[in-house]
């Protein structure tokens, strides 16, 4: 444990003090520092007990002044709570930089965080008589993924409707860089695009082409507007994935192109093709049981290294694991999608995930699929922005000629508009969808 005196630096007493008698004198300006200070923010327990009992105070919406925090503190206290805050609030000027030092209290306090975990990871692999990399590893990605998400709510998220007006809607290139389509004209018509922060779900029973559906989706934003798309595939390799990006651009059938790779195939096709091939920033993360943080760290990876990023693909969202595991598989399916649209939100990129259906609907005349089909849906509902299915009438019915490479995209979910469906037409051996 590191020592007191290690920390001298990373605290301050004059900070503390000031943010105390500011809400001691002035009631109101907790709104101004509410969504980030907590009471573990504060180095000195002294500190810490006042603070906790103001909380109290503002969580009831009751005044209060140094004598009624004292009658709260124990009787049998050693410490004279009603002088100190008497000396303090006579050093205390105004509370007009009450958010500068609320950032210095809480900037020290992760400073110290870094700090107290960084000694213990040295300790526990100089101790350790057998070391496990991945151990180590997962913990200081826990660790350090704690530490940004606290420092991130020192963000003031609240904009003036004028000021978001300007940023935006003034911003010439705003139409262009903050939507992005599907690629397919008719469903755009029916959502309006997809934005930054949207959480999408894409439903279906298997062999519907989920994975296919979200892989020509995430073709398009990487090629249209060239930007970076990383899908993380715990289900498929990475060379099915190509496979399947592979014949959609050559509008060829995936076991020709397999059986064929290592001749002189690619030679006989249009080099158009394959620059289009070689042109898209789309990342393959086949790492399996992931977990939001881990995926978070991932694509800010890759924002560092590109500048931005387009969208997210997670295929699928049964196949990931809760930060915290738990024995009930809903809550934790329920923390994921809350987790994954928060994350959406802070990355500013729309997130698609892709999610499996019950079984139940295999029992009705209608097969076409529910919002209450969701697999171990939880809040997955009340999280997605949109929900797609993808249902295709040919694998219950594949006598009927006339159902033959027929996909209904049904909006089952939208958030900001209408609900509708959609006929695209889905090549199964080429993993390709087209409009009509």
């Amino acid at each position: 444990m590191l020592k007191k005196k290690f920390l001298k630096n990373f605290y301050s007493t004059y900070a503390e003090q000031y943010i105390l008698a500011s809400l001691i004198l002035y009631n109101n300006s907790w709104n101004d520092i509410y969504y980030f200070l907590n009471v573990y923010n504060f180095f000195f327990k002294n500190h810490q007990i006042i603070f906790s009992i103001i909380l109290e105070f503002l969580n009831l919406n009751i005044s209060f002044d140094i004598y009624s925090i004292c009658n709260r503190i124990k009787i049998n206290s050693n410490f004279n709570f009603l002088n100190y805050l008497n000396y303090i609030l006579q050093k205390i000027p105004n509370p007009y930089n009450i958010i500068y030092y609320a950032q210095i209290i809480h900037n020290m306090y992760l400073l110290r965080k870094i700090l107290l975990f960084s000694n213990n990871t040295i300790n526990n692999i100089l101790n350790s008589e057998k070391l496990n990399i991945n151990e180590i590893l997962f913990s200081i990605e826990e660790n350090i993924f704690d530490i940004v998400r606290d420092y991130l709510k020192e963000k003031n998220d609240s904009c003036l409707l004028s000021n978001i007006f300007n940023k935006y809607f003034l911003n010439k290139n705003f139409f262009k860089n903050f939507y992005i389509s599907t690629g397919f004209k008719n469903l755009d018509n029916i959502i309006k695009k997809i934005s930054g922060g949207d959480l999408l779900i894409i439903a279906g029973r298997p062999s519907m082409g989920k994975t296919s559906f979200s892989l020509n989706i995430a073709k398009h934003v990487s090629e249209k507007y060239s930007l970076p798309v990383i899908i993380f595939s715990m289900e498929m390799s990475s060379n099915q994935i190509l496979l399947k990006i592979l014949s959609c651009i050559l509008n060829e059938d995936q076991d020709f192109i397999n059986k064929n790779i290592d001749s002189e195939l690619l030679n006989n096709f249009d080099k158009n093709y394959l620059k289009v091939m070689y042109s898209l920033k789309i990342f393959i993360d086949e790492t399996i049981n992931l977990n939001v943080m881990q995926i978070y760290t991932k694509c800010k990876f890759l924002i560092k290294e590109h500048g931005s990023l387009g969208l997210v693909v997670i295929d699928y969202l049964q196949l990931m694991s809760g930060i915290n595991p738990t024995q009930n598989r809903v809550l934790e399916i329920s923390e994921i999608s809350r987790s994954l649209k928060c994350l959406a939100k802070e990355l500013n990129v729309p997130i698609i995930a892709i999610s499996q259906l019950n079984r139940n609907l295999e029992s009705r005349v209608n097969k076409r699929p529910l919002i209450s089909d969701l697999r171990e849906s939880g809040s997955i509902e009340q999280d997605a922005d949109i929900v797609l299915f993808i249902y295709r009438d040919e694998i219950y019915d594949s006598k009927n000629l006339l159902n033959k490479n027929i996909a209904e995209i049904i909006v089952g979910k939208h958030r900001n508009g209408p609900i509708g469906t959609t006929n695209l037409y889905f090549f199964d051996n080429k993993s390709k969808f087209s409009d009509f």
